[in-house]
């Protein structure tokens, strides 16, 4: 896993890319013709029906769409909460997995874990981390200035990691993110249980409106994420005798928090 370290942009007139021309000189030259410059036309596509899948659908359906396949094909949790009580119903949900066997028992409520959220300023400007404390319940957020070692470290221990999603796809109960220096990959890869927090503004109808954005991005010269991750649930495989196995490879759990009004 790659260290999350802040880069500065090249200016407008450095190249992004260095040793384009050369490479790609040689390329043609091994290929016997000229090196082609023209840009390659799009072929006109006889039918779109990847664009008209839930394309009449308003937010509100589409939220219904996500919730009904998150708690069904995935075995998830999803969430409907407003911008004002996101705090509480993000504590609740972090709470519930720290919950310890006492507390489950029946005993007085009992915390044992830890929670590491993304640094994300859009997550922060909802929810301050000291909200979500509780006796035996530490809350860490991810320090890009503390460096690789420390934060995955955190990450590897904690029982939950919040992040906040780009985007949901309604039909895959798909989660999006773009990684960045303050939302490192491991917050939603390596700790027991993620939790996902998405404006139900940015919930759309599927994968071909989530890639027309990132394509929109790259034709208008934006800097792009390192990587995007589309996550649908917690881990999962089927691979073998197609008997379902559920947190292989990364987080057992997840639950999507939708802001209903953001």
């Amino acid at each position: 896993m790659a260290n999350h370290t802040e880069k500065t942009a090249p200016a407008a007139d450095q190249p992004r890319i260095y040793n384009r021309d050369s490479f790609l000189d040689n390329i043609a030259k091994q290929l016997g013709r000229e090196r082609r410059t023209t840009p390659v036309e799009r072929p006109a596509l006889k039918y779109r029906c990847h664009h008209d899948v839930m394309a009449d659908k308003s937010q509100d359906e589409l939220k219904d769409v996500l919730i009904e396949y998150t708690q069904t094909a995935l075995g998830s949790q999803a969430i409907t909460t407003t911008q004002a009580e996101l705090a509480q119903t993000l504590k609740s949900v972090c709470l519930d997995y720290c919950r310890t066997e006492a507390s489950e028992a029946g005993d007085a409520a009992q915390y044992a874990g830890e929670t590491i959220l993304s640094a994300d300023p859009r997550l922060l400007a909802l929810v301050n981390p000291a909200v979500l404390a509780e006796d035996g319940h530490q809350i860490h957020i991810w320090d890009q200035a503390a460096g690789y070692e420390p934060n995955i470290a955190v990450a590897e221990r904690a029982k939950v990691g919040v992040v906040f999603a780009e985007q949901a796809l309604a039909e895959s109960g798909t989660m999006v993110l773009y990684s960045n220096p303050k939302q490192g990959r491991a917050v939603s890869l390596l700790p027991e249980a993620s939790v996902f927090v998405v404006p139900k503004s940015t919930l759309v109808a599927r994968l071909t409106q989530a890639t027309a954005a990132l394509h929109e991005k790259a034709r208008n010269g934006e800097r792009m994420p390192s990587c995007v991750n589309f996550i649908s649930g917690p881990s999962s495989t089927a691979d073998i005798e197609l008997i379902k196995v559920v947190g292989v490879h990364g987080p057992v759990y997840a639950t999507y928090i939708i802001i209903d009004d953001m």
